[in-house]
């Protein structure tokens, strides 16, 4: 897969994932609402909670672009893993903000929330990050090592059968 059209995919994933925290939101205010617990600290765990179920498959389904946009030569992209950390943190913010705006009062739970938000960012980064150590070693150099070493095999092989079917062509066909 091409860089822009991983690059894209990643976009669209993560568009999708800005109206599904904007619903998610929009329902966990309610719940809370209904619990009474606007004014707690059950409301900013509430939103926080939300945000990072609604970020979670966004970060899922970005990975696995990521691993299916690796070609078998490449092992890693440091351009496109940063470009995947750069959305789970706007991401993140956009959805912090998003609760904010969920009220114009100034409740209790908002400076929760507002703190809460870079933890979450870097709890999701870091989720993202050990998905690349397992990318990468799925496509590190020990598999390239195991590839080249299939091929020379399977080169071999094919040059073995070679002489094999020369020799036999020439038993056939006799001494020119």
């Amino acid at each position: 897969m091409p860089a822009d059209t991983f690059e894209g995919a990643l976009s669209r994933t993560f568009a999708r994932c800005e109206q599904t925290l904007r619903n998610d939101l929009d329902k966990a205010k309610a719940r809370a609402e209904t619990l009474q617990a606007e004014d707690t600290s059950r409301l900013a765990f509430l939103l926080a909670e939300t945000i990072e179920h609604a970020v979670g498959p966004a970060i899922d389904a970005a990975l696995a672009d990521y691993d299916e946009a690796l070609g078998q030569p490449v092992t890693s992209n440091p351009r496109w893993e940063e470009a995947v950390r750069a959305h789970i943190g706007a991401a993140v913010d956009a959805g912090v903000a998003q609760a904010m705006a969920l009220d114009q009062l100034a409740h209790p739970w908002k400076p929760l929330l507002r703190a809460e938000g870079p933890q979450l960012r870097e709890r999701l980064v870091d989720k993202a990050n050990a998905e690349f150590k397992e990318i990468h070693r799925r496509h590190g150099p020990r598999r390239r090592q195991k590839q080249v070493r299939r091929e020379w095999i399977l080169r071999l092989t094919l040059l073995v059968i070679g002489v094999l079917l020369g020799a036999m062509a020439r038993g056939v066909i006799g001494p020119l």
